[in-house]
């Protein structure tokens, strides 16, 4: 049975980009374990800003596509502080 994902990937800042966090590498990554576990990528989601403050807009999005999929969707990140780093968005 195929399971449906959805991948989030976000750096805080170009220096952190160029420290080898990059997004590619980070969509690499998380396509490969997708693939490996058999997952099928709904949906990419992808922010270059900080997470210390809510309102990234692409993680708005991601957690709106969520929604919608309830219960049916897997949330695939590098690190889970990817995520989240301020109250609102945990």
């Amino acid at each position: 049975m195929t399971r449906a994902a959805v991948v989030y990937a976000r750096v805080s800042s170009q220096d952190q980009e160029r420290e080898g966090f990059s997004i590619p590498a980070q969509l690499d990554l998380l396509r490969s374990y997708a693939a490996g576990r058999q997952f099928k990528i709904a949906e990419e989601f992808v922010d270059v800003e900080t997470a210390k403050q809510a309102g990234r807009s692409a993680f708005g999005q991601m957690v709106a596509f969520a929604r919608k999929h309830r219960g049916r969707l897997i949330v695939l990140v590098e690190k889970t502080d990817r995520l989240y780093r301020n109250l609102r968005d945990y």
